[in-house]
């Protein structure tokens, strides 16, 4: 009975440890991530995006195009992001061969006309057991797409809904 009970023990300890790790692991990458964003690092940010947005997009050459092009935009207006910071991932669930999770994001944007704090929730989906992860700002597809944009959702994972940015106006717009 005692070895019973320390096997219970051990196995709930290596659970809960490993999922602590793995939301570590989820936290730590979406912090390099957001660094690359935060740099206009388009091409080590683009690792982070799922392959097949990637395809869509026509492929990682085009992607990192594209991005580099509204890097050079948001900063010839002015704009910047300050900074981006992440909360706790939701639990990780495993569905379809994947891990998933859900992890709130906050965005920080100035520019000559207002400063800008976005919230958002990424959704984080790992396939080969939580070694990497891939995310996916769920700003950018609505609820009643979300699936059509991601059919391997588990239907565990809930998504808040969107917050309003908040906006603080500058006192005066530069000339």
């Amino acid at each position: 009975m005692k070895n019973f009970i320390f096997l219970v023990l051990f196995l709930s300890a290596s659970l809960i440890g490993r999922t602590q790790s793995m939301s570590s692991v989820v936290k730590s990458q979406a912090l390099e991530m957001g660094k690359a964003f935060v740099a206009g690092d388009s091409k080590l940010f683009s690792k982070f995006m799922l392959p097949e947005l990637i395809e869509v997009g026509g492929g990682e050459d085009k992607v990192n195009v594209t991005m580099d092009s509204m890097f050079m935009i948001f900063k010839s207006f002015g704009g910047q992001v300050q900074r981006i910071t992440y909360g706790n991932p939701g639990k990780i669930v495993k569905y379809k061969k994947e891990l998933q999770t859900t992890l709130p994001q906050t965005t920080e944007i100035t520019s000559p006309f207002a400063d800008v704090v976005l919230t958002s929730t990424l959704i984080a989906l790992s396939r080969d057991n939580g070694k990497s992860w891939f995310f996916f700002d769920t700003s950018m597809g609505r609820a009643k797409n979300l699936r059509e944009k991601l059919p391997t959702l588990s239907p565990e994972i809930v998504v808040p809904p969107m917050q309003p940015p908040k906006i603080t106006p500058k006192q005066e717009i530069p000339q």
